[in-house]
């Protein structure tokens, strides 16, 4: 048994580890961080010690295209830097250390599909490893079997307990969950699948159909496909979910949401794990038939910042905390306790 909870942010996840500080009920540990002129960082944890401590230091790997880039830190690679070193800094006093990263580094590269390419997803499974980190604890990794890389725990988190829950407020049992693309059909039955039995379990009847849409690519180009919905005809009177990982560009969900609502969706509501957003993909959401786009605080998204873009506020990106989920599996991971609880049919 190790000692009290220790949690410790990186700068691309404070407003989130501070959120799970709060649900814990303790302060997270301060850490200084210091940028010399010539780009190099110093981290130095100035609080108490931390000696043989259950440590989590939190630090996702990746950002809001909003986020300020212009300093090392505001980027990826200074981002996962902060995090090596922030584990290495404490690796001779903390009883174990979890790092805890949201949104995984490099999640997208987990295959050789070229010829001398790295995957670098598996690179930072054993960087995690190399600084002594025991333990690694994430959400919703763009391919599952990326654990595979890791010679250590890993332990996988999922947002759809919190998806659901915003699906169930809706009030309706007329429901089609349309996945974007072949790749994300697994989730988006998944959730189908619990949000009716969730609605049954309350006394309802659910009426709730599922399809995906098939994207084929007819030239060399980025855009031109042809697009049809596999499984579903007539979504006349009913209420679309979409339900992806990750976007950026927002052109996948877009697309998707047209689609539907060509034939005859009556509303249509997209959920994403990971909400990087460029600029343009803001204005395209906000332009685009989709009811709102919900994503999580993975990635910290800069309201302020997408408000300057659209020129206004904003009507369809609405974040929901994922929060409480990480803490309660930093609470069980504490006392020796099964995750498996906490994930939607156990």
């Amino acid at each position: 048994m190790f000692g009290n909870i220790a949690i410790c942010c990186g700068r691309s996840s404070q407003s989130l580890g501070n959120r799970i500080c709060e649900i814990l009920g303790i302060d997270p540990e301060p850490v200084e961080f210091i940028q010399f002129s010539n780009g190099n960082l110093m981290v130095n944890f100035t609080g108490e010690s931390v000696r043989e401590k259950d440590v989590f230091i939190i630090q996702s790997g990746e950002r809001s295209i909003f986020q300020d880039r212009d300093r090392s830190f505001g980027k990826v690679s200074g981002d996962i830097i902060e995090l090596l070193q922030m584990i290495y800094a404490l690796k001779d006093s903390a009883g174990r250390i979890t790092a805890v990263t949201p949104y995984f580094p490099y999640a997208r590269s987990d295959k050789k599909d070229k010829p001398r390419i790295p995957i670098s997803a598996k690179m930072l499974f054993d960087l995690i490893e190399s600084v002594q980190a025991d333990r690694v604890l994430t959400m919703t990794l763009h391919c599952p079997q990326s654990q595979g890389f890791s010679n250590i725990p890993v332990d996988q988190l999922h947002a759809d307990g919190v998806f659901m829950e915003k699906i169930l407020s809706f009030g309706t049992e007329k429901l089609a969950f349309v996945a974007p693309d072949s790749g994300s059909i697994m989730n988006n039955d998944f959730l189908a699948m619990h949000t009716a039995r969730s609605i049954r379990e309350e006394g309802g009847t659910p009426d709730i159909i599922t399809g995906y849409v098939k994207k084929i690519r007819v030239d060399d180009s980025e855009t031109p496909h042809v697009r049809t919905v596999e499984g579903v005809d007539d979504l006349t009177g009913r209420t679309v979910i979409i339900n992806d990982d990750e976007t950026l560009s927002g052109k996948s969900l877009v697309m998707c949401a047209e689609i539907v609502a060509e034939r005859g969706a009556k509303d249509v509501y997209a959920f994403v794990t990971h909400g990087i957003l460029s600029g343009n993909s803001v204005k395209r959401i906000e332009n685009s038939c989709m009811t709102k786009l919900f994503v999580t605080d993975t990635v910290e998204f800069n309201t302020d910042a997408a408000e300057k873009v659209v020129n206004g506020p904003l009507k369809k990106i609405e974040t929901l905390s994922v929060a409480r989920v990480f803490a309660e599996a930093i609470n069980r991971i504490h006392k020796g306790r099964s995750l498996s609880s906490l994930f939607l049919g156990k």
